[in-house]
């Protein structure tokens, strides 16, 4: 369990810079009125949703009955760790923690529990969902972000809808 959680923490830190605006990094201080709650909702919800896929997805390596469902997995974990890379290489700040909301840990949870075709049920249903929150959280940052965030989310954002495709093809759209 500890093992997950820091692999959560590191997961959700591979999708958004998050935290202070370049001036303040380098200060440590943030102005007031610097963020919109807009903007930190949108990028609460691109760490909690990177932590479930790469939680989910490394579940999936290794439970999923289908062949094409694990290849998904992989591809969404090597997606998470060079987005952390990117992230890293940009000197954005990585959040300590990730907070993820209770119906994703619940998710977490049930899929501990499956191996098969009824992983691979509630996975894809899970990498649907979550692909369609992290593809809305992009965006806004996309279009207001930092400029790290903006370029990081450009690339995510083109890389969510290619997964929204393959979804589609595995049956979960």
């Amino acid at each position: 369990m500890i093992r997950r959680n820091a692999l959560a923490a590191l997961a959700g830190a591979t999708l958004v810079p998050l935290l202070l605006p370049a001036g303040a990094r380098a200060q440590g201080t943030m102005p007031a009125g610097a963020m919109s709650s807009d903007l930190m909702e949108a990028r609460q919800a691109a760490l909690a949703g990177g932590t479930f896929a790469l939680n989910s997805s490394q579940l999936a390596a290794s439970r999923a009955g289908q062949a094409p469902v694990r290849a998904f997995a992989q591809f969404e974990v090597a997606e998470q760790q060079a987005l952390l890379q990117a992230m890293q290489l940009a000197g954005l700040p990585l959040p300590a923690t990730v907070m993820m909301p209770g119906e994703k840990l619940a998710m977490l949870q049930q899929l501990e529990t499956l191996q098969g075709d009824a992983f691979d049920t509630l996975y894809l249903q899970g990498q649907r969902l979550g692909h369609r929150e992290l593809l809305a959280a992009h965006q806004a940052l996309r279009g207001g972000g930092l400029r790290e965030e903006r370029v990081i989310s450009t690339l995510a954002v083109a890389s969510i809808k290619q997964h929204l495709a393959m979804l589609q093809a595995l049956g979960a759209g």
